[in-house]
């Protein structure tokens, strides 16, 4: 099921972007437009401006842009249609759903049998670890000492070495194997399929609505690779989700801790430390940040001590410092694990840990400092000079002078050079912010030639902000023509409004989001929107032909095309034709190019 497009203009209509952004930012009028902290990034000088008028964001900072829906999906991490919930509650309208097409519904029907499917599976791998082809795997589980209700909560299972167990079981329920290697739990070589996790101890992944969205295999005899996944599918991204999110989102602590592996989360929960996720993976990507933001505001990371666990920390730090979260970093002592260190020590040790957590400034210190011989006037620079530029980020003068304090001292130089050293910083960003809000201000008469943000996207921002453009690009513009094939529907629908005499504007376009894969591409739109204030004629008519000559050079390469199969084939004629048709092709272009 769905909303139609004239329920979620309803719930647009009802939701002023100031007064939901207010919610979040402290906005300020500053002219026509309010001006706040960017929430999407760190910063010290207002670049985050809403326009009530055009309903509509932009951070000259970062970029961020959107319109009000996007700003939620975005701040509270939900999909398109979690975000129009999320609005209607807030005005208290009562949704109605609509028939999904016939596309809409292939796509949730996928879903939703791999959803069963994975349950199965998880059945089956739960099963075998408890039957006699599973008996070593549950010694070697238990002697990681796992209990029974562990194993039994995180419904943790075991994949046989030999044979195709699992295909012979999901056949038998009546899939395909072409169906199981969409799901992600068969693999395909020289047409011949099999399981696809073998001699492992599987985990379930489980997305924070309970559904099992893959699995997480780690070798039980120590061969390679490690820890196996299931592949990108249409509901397993693994940049997207965190192991154990299902049980901590419901945490009465006022944290996460963020751990590396499946066991690491695991053995912290069976301890009672009910608040631990997995990054499922060294890296800590944005959209776990965000999923993490959702529920926390504070959040401890516990990666491992060694060199590649040290360096994903640093990545993930700087990306939840990005989004204002509370940061602190547990380092274990002699390169140990969470899983090894409670074993050893105990759930009370690995608390006294947590409440000693360095901060992210006193984190950073260490690392810079590892490699470092602050004996040394060089490597004193050095250290200054990094860590100068972390604690410029902090917002909070009082910490910022404390660490000025701490850095000079470790250094063993004056306080006033760190403290020059990080204002240098500090001015840095502020001439940054304000470059940058002076570039989008007031040098705009071409901006789409420097920008990545595509011609036909600015085309598309320009009949939005315009409407009276309409005759012209009509004259000119195709929807076949734009080399983004995903733009095409939304040109069409502001075209065919247009030709109906409706006014149009951004948000009589956002229902087409329910397209998730539009999302992107609309914010870029946003983005050059709001650059089209003062955007002359001239700059109208380059993007106008840009979009005509990156037509004709696709027209250009199929005739190319074209002509060397009728020359591979002997049909002379054919290729002379093709030969003129080319020929015309490219003194379009020319006279184009010549004006």
């Amino acid at each position: 099921m769905a909303y139609s497009k004239e329920m979620i203009e309803r719930v647009i209509e009802a939701n002023d972007i100031i007064d939901v952004i207010s919610e979040y930012v402290e906005l300020k009028k500053a002219g026509k437009e309010f001006k706040g902290l960017c929430p999407f990034h760190r910063e010290k000088t207002p670049s985050f401006m809403v326009s009530q008028e055009k309903q509509v964001y932009h951070c000259f900072g970062c970029n961020a842009s959107g319109n009000v829906v996007t700003f939620i999906m975005d701040i509270e991490n939900l999909t398109f249609k979690e975000a129009i919930e999320f609005l209607a509650d807030r005005v208290g309208i009562t949704l109605e759903e609509i028939e999904l097409t016939e596309k809409e519904y292939q796509k949730k029907k996928l879903i939703d049998e791999i959803y069963k499917i994975n349950k199965l599976a998880a059945m089956y791998f739960y099963n075998k670890l408890f039957s006699e082809e599973g008996r070593q795997a549950l010694v070697y589980i238990r002697k990681r000492g796992l209990t029974e209700a562990t194993i039994k909560k995180f419904g943790i299972g075991y994949s046989p070495p030999q044979g195709n167990g699992l295909l012979n079981f999901l056949k038998e329920k009546g899939y395909t194997e072409s169906f199981l290697v969409k799901a992600g739990l068969l693999s395909q070589k020289n047409n011949r399929y099999y399981d696809r996790f073998r001699n492992r101890m599987m985990f379930p992944i489980i997305d924070v609505k309970g559904n099992i969205i893959g699995f997480g295999g780690r070798s039980i005899d120590d061969s390679l690779p490690k820890y196996l996944n299931t592949p990108e599918t249409e509901v397993f991204k693994k940049g997207k989700n965190l192991f154990a999110i299902n049980f901590a989102k419901k945490t009465q602590q006022d944290k996460f801790i963020i751990v590396e592996g499946y066991m690491d989360a695991i053995s912290l929960h069976q301890a009672g430390i009910d608040c631990a996720v997995a990054s499922l993976g060294t890296a800590l990507t944005e959209d776990q940040a965000r999923l993490v933001k959702r529920y926390k505001r504070n959040v401890v990371i516990a990666y491992d001590a060694d060199e590649a666990g040290i360096s994903a920390a640093l990545r993930g730090l700087d990306i939840l410092d990005e989004l204002n979260l509370n940061i602190k970093v547990l380092t274990i002592p002699h390169g140990k694990d969470p899983d090894e260190f409670i074993k050893k020590k105990g759930v009370e040790a690995f608390n006294q840990l947590i409440e000693n957590a360095d901060s992210l400034i006193e984190f950073k210190a260490k690392v810079y400092r590892k490699n470092l011989d602050l004996d040394n006037p060089q490597d004193r620079i050095i250290y200054v000079k990094k860590i100068a530029k972390d604690i410029a980020k902090l917002s909070d003068e009082v910490k910022r002078e404390v660490y000025i304090s701490s850095v000079a001292k470790v250094a063993q130089i004056p306080e006033n050079a760190v403290r020059a050293e990080v204002g240098r910083f500090v001015n840095r960003e502020i001439e940054k912010n304000q470059k940058n809000m002076y570039i989008a201000g007031n040098i705009r008469h071409n901006i789409y030639s420097s920008s990545k943000i595509s011609p036909e996207k600015y085309l598309i921002a320009l009949l939005l902000y315009d409407n009276n453009l309409y005759k012209k690009v009509k004259e000119t513009i195709t929807a076949d023509m734009l080399e983004n094939v995903k733009l095409r529907p939304i040109f069409e629908e502001i075209m065919s409004r247009l030709e109906d005499g409706n006014k149009t504007q951004i948000n009589d376009i956002v229902y087409l989001l329910q397209e998730e894969n539009l999302i992107s591409d609309f914010n870029d739109i946003i983005k050059a929107f709001y650059e089209s204030e003062n955007i002359t004629e001239q700059a109208i008519d380059d993007i106008i032909n840009k979009i005509l000559i990156n037509s004709l050079a696709v027209k250009r390469e199929s005739i190319k095309r074209a002509i060397n199969e009728a020359h591979m084939v002997g049909d002379i004629e054919k290729e002379r034709q093709l030969l003129i048709e080319l020929q015309n092709c490219e003194k379009e272009m020319l006279k184009i190019k010549n004006g």
